[in-house]
């Protein structure tokens, strides 16, 4: 069957159109919104795990969800709006996500929440890389659709725990409330339909789903790229999916508020990073990236002994700031170096690699918690996650990479 000549962009060298900045200050919004839903639930954790009665794992699992939603878009779709177009790729991502928050909000059972944590993990695998490549469009700048994205990522991330927190803490039925409020702030992002289309189809379009892949020419690149983000998100997914559970049985605090400080604390951390970083070489930040999460690991761990909610808050502010540090430079990196007709498909991978680090070590940790006591578990995955680190440093440094504006 003969491949649909379908990626000819609009802005071909020949005819270059002008930056469309409001159309990516759309794009940017639904990447925020889509990425609240990854953390809403945050704060609601111990309350799901008290009415169902659920383990550290069985919240560990629905958790991971998330993920693997997620990572099915990206292995079923990772190229597709490379083929059909961004909005259209876009746009069923949206629909996606507006159906996870119905469904949190009619069914909270066990059943109900991982339903709802895999449309939302679909919703943000579909979208995220079409709308980074679709950023460096409109932008007509790949570094800085990279830098957009990742801390659109990010704050999307650390303002869906707080805002979930305040809520739960002082709103009633916040089970249902936190996905009608979320549900509200998707809607306005179907002024997607409104926005010019970067990909022109020559032919008949025809969908055909293709693997996640990366060229040969750039793989040495984007592995080191890959072991870094799968570090940085492990942290992230630790906090997104036990912080209660620490702050509970480590630092003896019951605050579903607090609960979405933490969170906002590292997200919101790892999205100013890569704003104040937004200078550094991708290289660079990757390194200092991977030198800061093991730092942030090791406050988190001797918060634990000292009951230190200081030194817990520290190392979710300094890992949080490595990870969106470590985050950035390799989206930027990854994305430069890709083929025109294959920048898709690229991010897809890169994310696909990010989400394997939200979720093999957070189940890891759920269980470990488990079957050992806290401090053990906390200092064995700082341990593991700290090997990765200098793992990603020696493949950086050993790396030799095209300078990336």
């Amino acid at each position: 069957m003969p491949t649909p000549k379908l990626r000819t962009r609009v802005g071909s060298a020949h005819a270059r159109p002008k930056p469309r900045t409001a159309a990516a200050w759309t794009v940017t919004y639904i990447v925020f919104t889509l990425l609240l839903g990854g953390t809403v639930p945050t704060p609601m954790y111990s309350m799901y795990a008290q009415r169902l009665d659920l383990s550290p794992v069985t919240v560990s699992a629905v958790f991971a969800a998330f993920a693997v939603g997620a990572l099915s878009s990206l292995v079923l779709f990772g190229s597709l709006s490379d083929q059909i177009g961004r909005r259209a790729t876009i746009a069923p991502a949206l629909c996606l996500a507006v159906c996870s928050c119905v469904t949190f909000a009619l069914s909270p059972t066990l059943p109900g929440i991982i339903a709802g944590r895999l449309l939302c993990g679909l919703s943000v695998g579909l979208a995220n890389g079409a709308a980074t490549a679709y950023l460096g469009e409109l932008l007509q700048d790949r570094g800085r659709a990279a830098l957009t994205s990742s801390a659109a990522n990010m704050l999307g991330l650390g303002v869906g725990a707080l805002l979930s927190g305040a809520l739960v803490e002082f709103v009633p039925a916040p089970l249902t409330v936190s996905y009608l409020v979320l549900g509200g702030l998707l809607l306005p992002g179907f002024a997607l339909l409104l926005l010019p289309e970067t990909v022109r189809r020559e032919g008949r379009a025809r969908f055909r789903p293709q693997r996640l892949g990366v060229p040969a020419e750039m793989r040495s690149v984007f592995t080191a790229m890959a072991v870094a983000v799968f570090g940085a998100f492990a942290l992230l997914g630790l906090l997104a999916a036990l912080a209660g559970k620490f702050l509970t049985g480590g630092l003896h605090i019951n605050s579903h508020l607090m609960v979405g400080v933490v969170a906002f604390s590292a997200f919101g951390s790892a999205g100013l990073a890569q704003l104040l970083g937004a200078r550094l070489a991708p290289r660079v930040g990757s390194v200092l990236g991977m030198v800061a999460v093991p730092v942030g690991l090791g406050l988190f761990v001797a918060a634990l002994p000292a009951a230190s909610l200081a030194l817990f808050l520290a190392g979710s502010v300094i890992g949080g700031a490595g990870s969106g540090l470590a985050f950035r430079a390799g989206l930027a990196m990854v994305s430069h170096q890709a083929p025109p007709d294959r920048v898709g498909q690229v991010v897809s991978s890169y994310f696909a690699a990010a989400y394997l680090g939200l979720t093999l070590p957070v189940l890891g940790i759920g269980v470990m918690v488990t079957e050992l006591p806290m401090l053990t578990a906390a200092v064995v995955f700082a341990i593991i996650i700290s090997l990765l680190a200098a793992l990603s440093i020696t493949v950086t440094v050993a790396t030799r990479t095209r300078a990336v504006a």
